[in-house]
Order: C-alpha cells, then structure tokens, then sequence
C-alpha cells in the first residue's frame, strides 16, 4: 500500500502541474462543460436542446447530467462564486481547434491577467472544479489496482505497473485534471470492474449487487458511451454461472437487482430524451448541433485517423493541437507495437492453462476494451471524434494488457528472476509527463514581453485607436508554399472595452499573386486587448502563408490593421509622425526561391553587386507606343546602396531621349533585399514620345544611387566603360503607324 501512496502522490502532483500549465477552457470541450455547470450551479433547469440555438454549453447540453450537477451541488454548498464568469471568459474569433500543423490560434478562449495566481471569483470556481476532476482521477487509479488485485492477489506487480502506466499516461493526467464529463465516467467504469472483480472473487450478495447497480445507473447518468459497461456486466453475470453454481432464478434475480436499480437510479433521464427529441439517448439533437461527419475518401486519411486515435491516448493536448518530439511518438509506437504483439502471445498462452482467473482476467480484458472501441467506432461514424481519451473507460483494461504484453519479451529476452526492465515504460513514460507540461503545454499559452527591440527590427511606432502602438517589426522569409514568420512589437497604450483582431492582407502585385491573408487576436491568438495594460509590451509572432502561384524572389508587403471583428470596425491609424493613414503598409519579408530565367538576349556584365545576364527587348518601335525592356539579373553581393535602374534612350553621354528609371522588379525587389544568388526579372515599360523622330536609337542600362552615382560597369572582357552603362543593343523606331489626312480645299 506505500507504493500505492507513492504513485497516487506523484499522481496528484503531476495533475496539478498540468492543471496550472494549461489554462482555462483549453482542454477539450471544457469551454461547454464549464458551461453547462455554471448553468446549473446559477440555478438553470436542465437545457433543452434547440439546434440553431446558440448556448454556453452547445452540444454538450445533450450530455447526460450527473457530472454537472455534482459540480453545482458543489459549489452552492461552498459557496463558491461566478458571478464574474462571463467577464473572464473571452471567446477566441479566430480558433484552430484539432490542427496541430499551425503554430497559432490554439486557444479556444482569450487569457489576461485575471487568470494569474492568487485566484479569485470564478477562476478559482472553476480551478477548484478541475481539482474534483482530479480527485475522482485518484478514485479511478485506486479502482483500477483494487480490481486486479482482487483477481489477481497473488500478482501485486501486476496492479502497481498498471497503476503506474494509467497514472503516468500524460493524455490520462491532462484529461482528468479538466473539467470534462469524461472524468466522472473513467471513474465510475474503474469503480465497476472493481465490483464485478469482487463478484468474480467472492460471489454474488444483495449488498454487493445492489452497490453495482447504482454504480451503473450513475454511469449511464455520466456519459452515453457508458450504457458498454451495462452490456459487458451481463456476459460477467453469464460467466459467474461456471465459477459459482448458479441457477436460472438466482441468476434473474441478480440481474433484476442489478438493472433494476440501475434504472430506478437512471430511468428518468432516458425518459426525458424521448419526450422532448423522441430518442431516448438525445444522439440525435447532440449531432444535429455538433455537426455530422464526412467518412475518409482514402486509406491515408483512414490510417492518419488511427495513428492520431492512439496518439491522442498517450500524448496530444489543447484541443487536439499540441504535440510532442516525435521521439516521443517513436517510443509509442515501438512500444505500443511491441506490447500488443507481446500481448496477443501472452492471452494465447493463457487462454491454454487451466487457471480459470487468468483466462477470466484476459476474457474480461479484451471483452470491455473491445465494447468500448466498439462504442468509439460507432460514435466515430456519426461525427468526428477519433480521439483516444474517449478509450479512457477501459484504460485500465488497456494499460494492463500493455504491461502483461511487455512483460512477455522481458522474460523471453531476461532471465526469470530479472524483471527490473519491466518498470522501462512506465518510467518513460513518468519522466515524458514530468517534462510535457513545461516543455510542450506552458511555451503554447505563453504571452511574450518584449524589453529591447531585437537590432535588425524596423522601427514603426504607428498608434491604432490611440490603445495599440507598433513599434518595431521583424519581417521573414519563406519559399513559396511555406509560411513567412513576421514579428510585431506592440506596447499597450490603454485598455478596449472589445477585444481587438489584427488584420495582415497582402498588397497584390504582378509578382505577389498567392498570399492569404491572416486574421487573429494578437500574441498567437491568445491576448486580450481588454487587458492591455498602459506600458505593456508584447511579442506578437505571425506566420503568413505564401502560395505557390508567386514570382520569386520578391518582397512581400502587408496591410497592418487593428478591428472589432464582431461590429467589422476599423480602428483609425496614425503613422510614426501623427499623421492619420488609410493602413499601415509594411515590408514583411521576402519570398525565396531560384527563378528559371530565359531571356531573349544573353548577357554577361557586371553592374555594381549584380551581373546582368540577359535581356528582352523589340527590335523595332512606333513613335506614341509603350514596349517593354525586361533585364535579367543575377545577384553576386550583398548591396551597401539602395540601388535603382535606369534604362534610357540614346546616347549614353547625353540626356536621354526617352527613359525609365526606377526600383528594381518595379518596386518589389528592392537593392535592400537583395541576397547572394538571387535571380529575377526587372520589367521596364517606357513610352516613345510621338514627336520622336523615326531612326536607329540604342539602349543603354545599369545603376545608379538615390544621390545619382552610377554603379561601376565591367564587360566580359573586363572593359570599364566611362559613362557606366550597359549597351543593350538598337532601337529601330519607324514611321507612326497613323497619318494626318489634309481636308480638301
């Protein structure tokens, strides 16, 4: 029993360190189980179940009640407040539930400072809601060592390593620290293979029959999915029969018991559901507000769904959006594999001895597990739920079967009296539990302050609304089809009295053609701009995704803005002088990639940090008509100038006769984002003037700086040209193509 002690305290203290590492309504569905208590706790009858009708408690009003009015009855009796409820909980308009590929919008809820430590009002309601969660998780670990130890009381190693590998499962501790319905039906399932073990073991008595089924009734009260324990307690009932003489009257009699008070306890709520929705289980109005599901169109989709569903047992937390190193998930799966493989030998070989406990221990085993996988695959069919803690009923069972399938190979590859690697996993998998809330659960929630600017970050200071100041930027880059991270450096001016959304749109170019937009609240998804405090600074990281359909390399800008997604307000924004601006536009990073350049013209000239390599151009022009010069360049140097290019007309020693100066690529490839390597297109359209007389005119092109200092010229030779100007080749400019008829006299 101190080993017992020992593991159900490091059991506590693993639960409450995920309970303070994930903060509230960020486990899955507690946002709607939180509530559906609140409803009752504040006095609300049970809810009615309209679909269109939007509630606190959404699809969950559906589930069967008794969770949620222990949780009421709790907190009338202790008085515990909630008026403040409704404040403190703050919906994310932006969320990204179950999508473990996006670095942000994890959060279903909006946190500030009234979530820090010393608790009041309803924070500390609702964390006091998830330490009873936690509570009835040690019930389920003590229930689950009493039932093998009951049937197995010879084999204490048996029931301390299942023990070991439930309470260090880091899905089970993150589950059952929440306050989720889920938790009272793992508890009350523990508690009821512990009474049919005693039944196993000591036979059948009124007391004993009577306790097992209120035990069933208050399972159907907890969750739907219990009405598999009411199946799999009628086979132990049948099998009873072959252990202890029973006859067809005792053994009517001991199910009459049973059901009947299972019923008398749970009849009521079953009645219900078929008076108001006319099924009597409430499946129907709960999908119908849930949504129904799209079955996998493939075998891939099929197989992510069933790698997901015993990833999700172990290891993936948030709203099914957060998970490990995949080293994590290597060791699961060799184990996991290793352990059932081990598993399947273990249950032949029993199945072949004459111990009646074992086959009955195994029998039992893989008969709930099955009914509860059973329920799962049929829940999963009407609506998404491939989710491995709804297995969490028979995780006993499961864990049990895991430890018996491990301890196969350590027998076959260890000598007998040598078991100490049989504890390997179990300990594993404590140290992965010890480590998840902090390196994978805290980083996720955490707002970043900011105290000094990083040195390569673009200063902004443009206000939003006189509440937001951008001071600085970090622009990105990415290659099409990635996704370009873009930091802002916000500091907190004074308090909204909505929370704010921040806009990020791309500015659409001949070059910039596939880039979404992002919309979120700011610092991941997470902050509330109700909560910003005057003289708060904060990291804001974003990670905007860039199509495929985009002309590489170029400078990707954005329009920064700040709104009321609610009411479609636009915040007024001034830029770093005051003066008020439409948006703010910043330069938020490049676009990489390696263009495939074919001019018309090969070239090879070197021009200050870039060799021109090519050129398209006509060979002949109209006076009045606009052609276009397209230059070819290959980026050798880091640029020290913001360089500009010229293209003119004529000779290079004189004014031009017609010309077109300007940013490289038109503006979206500045010289300040030029990289080493980097290969791109620089149109140029210029116009002829009509008056410009028909003749033979060459081109000429290079760089020049802001102040009109050309860049230095080489050839291919070597040559060092005065003017520094690349020749481009001639121009033959004809006759217009239009004449002046004369009126007659």
């Amino acid at each position: 029993m101190r080993r017992l002690g020992l593991l159900l305290l490091s059991f506590l203290m693993l639960g409450l360190l995920f309970q303070l590492t994930a903060p509230l309504f960020e486990t899955p569905d507690e946002i709607w189980h939180i509530g559906l208590a609140a409803h009752l706790a504040r006095g609300g009858g049970l809810p009615v179940q309209r679909p269109g009708e939007s509630t606190p408690w959404r699809q969950e009003g559906s589930q069967p009640p008794l969770y949620y009015m222990l949780l009421a009855v709790l907190t009338r009796a202790l008085h515990l407040p909630l008026e403040d409820l409704d404040q403190i909980l703050i919906v994310n308009r932006h969320p990204a539930p179950g999508d473990a590929s996006l670095p942000d919008n994890k959060n279903m809820a909006l946190h500030g400072s009234w979530e820090r430590f010393p608790w009041q009002g309803a924070v500390l309601t609702l964390h006091l809601w998830r330490l009873f969660s936690l509570l009835l998780g040690m019930i389920t670990l003590i229930s689950i060592y009493g039932a093998l130890s009951t049937m197995a009381p010879n084999r204490t190693r048996w029931a301390l390593g299942t023990a070991a590998l439930v309470a260090w499962n880091p899905m089970f501790l993150f589950i059952m620290g929440a306050v989720n319905n889920d938790v009272l039906a793992n508890a009350l399932s523990a508690v009821a293979l512990w009474q049919l073990a005693s039944l196993w073991r000591k036979g059948l008595s009124g007391f004993r029959l009577i306790l097992l089924g209120l035990t069933l009734g208050m399972m159907a009260l907890s969750k739907l999915s219990g009405l598999a324990l009411w199946l799999f307690t009628m086979g132990v009932l049948l099998a009873l029969r072959n252990r202890h003489p029973l006859g067809l009257w005792d053994l009517l009699r001991a199910l009459a018991i049973i059901y009947g008070s299972a019923i008398l306890l749970s009849g009521w709520w079953f009645l219900r559901n078929f008076f108001l929705y006319g099924d009597p289980t409430g499946l129907n109005a709960m999908l119908e507000i849930f949504g129904r599901r799209a079955p996998p169109r493939t075998l891939a989709e099929l197989f992510s769904e069933i790698r997901g569903l015993v990833w999700s047992f172990w290891a993936v937390w948030g709203w099914f959006n957060i998970v490990a190193d995949p080293p994590v998930y290597l060791f699961l799966e060799v184990w996991g594999i290793l352990s059932a493989l081990g598993a399947i030998r273990m249950g032949i070989e029993a199945w072949r001895q004459p111990r009646c406990e074992l086959r009955a221990l195994w029998a039992g085993a893989v008969g709930y597990t099955g009914l509860v996988f059973l329920g799962l695959l049929r829940w999963t069919s009407l609506t998404s739920a491939s989710q491995g803690r709804l297995l969490f009923p028979a995780i006993g069972p499961i864990a049990w079967m895991l430890w018996m399938g491990w301890e196969y190979w350590i027998r076959r590859w260890t000598r007998r009296e040598s078991m100490g690697w049989v504890w390997a996993p179990a300990l594993i998998w404590m140290a992965i539990s010890w480590i998840s809330p902090i390196r994978y659960i805290w980083p996720t929630y955490a707002i970043s302050p900011w105290r000094e600017l990083p040195a390569e970050a673009q200063t902004v200071h443009a206000v939003f609304g006189d509440h937001l100041r951008l001071v600085a930027y970090l622009p990105g880059s990415a290659a099409p089809g990635q996704r370009l991270p873009l930091t802002l450096f916000w500091e907190c001016l004074q308090p909204t009295e909505r929370p704010w959304s921040v806009f990020l749109h791309p500015v659409l170019t001949p070059r910039i053609r596939d880039v979404h937009q992002v919309d979120r609240h700011p610092s991941r998804g997470l902050f509330s701009t109700t909560d910003c405090r005057s003289g708060f600074r904060f990291v804001d990281p974003y990670w905007v995704p860039v199509g495929s359909g985009n002309e590489v390399p170029a400078v990707l800008r954005l329009r920064v803005g700040v709104w009321d997604l609610d009411t479609g307000w636009i915040a007024p924004a001034r830029d770093g002088q005051g003066r008020p601006i439409d948006y703010l536009i910043l330069e938020a990073g490049k676009i990489q990639g390696r263009a495939s350049l074919s001019p018309t013209y090969p070239l090879d000239v070197h021009v200050g940090p870039a060799r021109l390599i090519g050129v398209d151009r006509p060979l002949e022009v109209r006076p009045g008509e606009t052609f276009t010069v397209t230059l070819y360049w290959e980026v050798e140097a880091m640029p020290k100038e913001e360089w500009r290019v010229f293209v003119h007309v004529g000779d290079p020693n004189r004014p031009p006769v017609f010309q077109h100066d300007g940013p490289p690529a038109l503006g979206e490839l500045p010289a300040r984002w030029w990289e080493p390597g980097d290969q791109f297109a620089d149109p140029h359209p210029l116009k002829v003037p009509p008056d410009l007389p028909p003749g033979i005119y060459t081109l000429w092109t290079g760089l020049y700086r802001p102040d009109g200092l050309r860049a230095e010229v080489v050839g291919p030779n070597g040559e060092r040209p005065a003017h520094r100007a690349v020749e481009l080749g001639v121009l033959r400019v004809g006759t217009p193509s239009w004449v002046i008829i004369a009126p007659k006299p």
